[in-house]
């Protein structure tokens, strides 16, 4: 098998299952009766749910291979490489921002305040663990985010920043 379609079907491979998953149970759900087709649609809308978040996280993700490797364990985002490298809490992130880099190599930065911002590429390893930090950050919009990604932007773009309560 060729690499290139042996990465893209490693990438889309949990989007396939849950189109197959969707697949069996819709089949399960035309073809019975009664109690069993109420369990079998309940079950095929869970299977498109699960299907819609795999697509997300396919998008998301930039194949890996790049420079690093990202870690995210007990709350903390790590990243490791031979020149940079730093952790940051996920809980004191207080930006992201999506920089732009040279031939398409763009990076990210999770800022945190005390902190010097955490740099990572979007392809560096195990960069795929971040869509789930990502998406639990209050009231980031993931569809947006994953449009700039898509758009490789020629300056840094703010896709999140923490809401921080005005006193007046």
């Amino acid at each position: 098998m060729r690499p290139e379609i042996r990465a893209g079907l490693l990438r889309w491979r949990e989007v396939i299952v849950g189109l197959v998953f969707v697949a069996l149970f819709a089949w399960w759900a035309a073809s019975s009766y009664g109690v069993m087709r109420w369990i079998a649609l309940t079950v095929t809308v869970i299977a498109v749910i699960f299907a819609f978040a795999a697509v997300q996280r396919a998008r998301f993700s930039q194949g890996g291979g790049g420079f690093g490797a990202v870690e995210v364990d007990e709350g903390v985002v790590s990243f490791f490489s031979p020149l940079t490298g730093g952790q940051i809490e996920i809980d004191a992130i207080s930006a992201v921002t999506l920089l732009p880099g040279p031939k398409g190599h763009a990076h990210w930065q999770l800022d945190a305040y005390g902190q010097s911002p955490l740099t990572i590429p979007l392809n560096a390893h195990g960069a795929e663990a971040l869509f789930d930090v990502f998406v639990g950050l209050d009231g980031l919009e993931t569809e947006k985010m994953l449009r700039d990604i898509k758009s490789n932007p020629d300056k840094p773009l703010v896709i999140w920043r923490k809401r921080t309560a005005v006193l007046h």
